[in-house]
């Protein structure tokens, strides 16, 4: 009678949160089927810890905010966020007849960032009544689970240690905490491309054609949730993919890796002969550089790409007139591929905001350095879930070095690729202390 009454008094305070509450429960008994007795109370441990972290720092949001909460403040952290969850409000009122005015027709039904995820926070406003704070819980939980599918399968892959490490510094990293309580996207997006990382090795490895058929079925539940979320959002995690599998088909022997390699040279070296071809490529790298330059004409802290003559006169992306010549392509493709690695360099902060990034900053560069070491060591342990994590981290990591050049959204969106990242990390990491526990023995003996 007691746990009922509580029930029905959380339910009627926020129905939402009940249903965060009654996922969270079923995703975390899920991925504790299979498991070891330790495993599963560490696994335990560490999602109880993590999900109570977040609720209390939801709770500390709300009692932050409560004395300026009205029918327009949603206690929104981002500027991004609050115009989803207002225009999400606004949406809801005209359904209902609440009376508005010219400018929330405007807000509602305004072109600019339109998306699935605008449409849904709207859906759940309607069904449940203002909510901006089980949306937080609701993120919470979906950014959750999409790390326990990838805890699932790096686990399989590589082993429980590398699997929990990878899952303890995904869950507690500040800026993925930060994405995972917001009203922002980002958790959806994740928690979908995660599902469909998931459903293709279970494709390709389960032996039972209904586990198959059920994989692909979740995997197309990923592409839903995320197709419209993201331009070519659907087609990136295609291409992560492909690029995975064809580095895996690359990799299955000598024989075949020197037939790579061939043909690898072979086609730069077309490239480099075929005046037409380089044309092509470099067209589509103006078309990237213009999308850079708008980035750094925005407020806000920006780094540059390009030659510094590009950025003498401020143009819109599609308004700017930007050509590119090869020599300014390769140095803006350098410069972008660094960037993307050390933005920003701890001399370059330049407000206490990113001064307090700087330990999750050492912590990326500390990541890096072990990328190589753990797709080598995760290449020798499982070469397809290895190939298929380092595939979905190239091609968004490509596509956000060269389209971008504000610090703050470089940070933002360097989460997507974060996730993998940290699993291959996590494996190199367990393989250097291996290394250093043999040779302390070889040493000792």
């Amino acid at each position: 009678m007691a746990a009922g009454v509580a029930l029905g008094a959380l339910y009627t305070v926020s129905p939402l949160v009940l249903c965060a509450v009654a996922f969270a429960i079923v995703a975390v008994a899920l991925a504790r089927r299979g498991l070891s007795e330790g495993e599963r109370r560490l696994l335990t441990t560490v999602l109880a810890a993590a999900l109570a972290v977040r609720l209390v720092a939801i709770a500390g949001i709300f009692i932050a905010s409560m004395a300026i909460h009205d029918d327009q403040f949603v206690g929104a952290l981002t500027g991004d966020g609050a115009y989803s969850m207002t225009r999400a409000l606004r949406s809801r009122d005209l359904v209902f007849g609440v009376p508005a005015n010219k400018y929330d027709y405007v807000v509602a039904f305004d072109e600019y960032g339109r998306n699935s995820w605008v449409s849904l926070l709207t859906s759940t406003q309607i069904a449940f009544g203002p909510a901006p704070y089980g949306v937080r819980l609701v993120n919470a939980v979906l950014f959750v689970s999409g790390a326990l599918l990838l805890f699932r399968v790096t686990r399989d892959a590589f082993g429980p240690a590398p699997a929990t490490a990878g899952l303890v510094a995904l869950l507690f990293l500040p800026t993925l905490f930060v994405w995972s309580i917001s009203l922002l996207k980002e958790s959806l997006y994740f928690a979908g491309t995660a599902l469909i990382f998931w459903a293709t090795v279970t494709v390709l490895r389960a032996r039972v054609w209904t586990a198959r058929l059920c994989a692909v079925m979740a995997g197309l539940l990923g592409a839903f949730a995320i197709h419209d979320l993201r331009s070519g959002a659907v087609w990136l995690a295609m291409l992560g993919l492909a690029t995975g599998l064809t580095m895996y088909a690359a990799t299955a022997s000598r024989r075949t890796f020197a037939g790579a390699g061939v043909a690898a040279v072979v086609a730069v070296a077309m490239l480099l002969l075929r005046p037409s071809a380089q044309e092509r490529v470099v067209h589509a790298l103006e078309s990237t550089a213009k999308t850079h330059t708008g980035h750094v004409f925005t407020v806000g802290h920006a780094y540059k790409l390009l030659d510094e003559g590009f950025y003498f006169n401020p143009q819109t992306p599609s308004a700017s007139t930007l050509t590119l010549t090869a020599g300014q392509s390769a140095r803006y493709v350098i410069r972008a591929l660094v960037s993307f690695a050390a933005v920003p360099a701890p001399w370059q902060l330049a407000s206490p905001r990113e001064l307090a990034f700087l330990p999750e900053q050492l912590l990326w560069y500390a990541m890096l350095l072990l990328l190589p070491v753990g797709a080598v060591a995760g290449w020798r342990r499982d070469p397809l879930v290895t190939c298929l994590l380092l595939g979905y981290i190239l091609p968004t990591a490509c596509v956000l070095a060269l389209t971008n050049g504000n610090v703050g959204t470089l940070l933002r969106l360097r989460g997507l690729v974060t996730p993998y990242l940290a699993w291959v990390s996590a494996v190199g990491f367990c393989a250097t202390l291996q290394m250093l526990v043999r040779h302390r023995s070889g040493a000792g003996s």
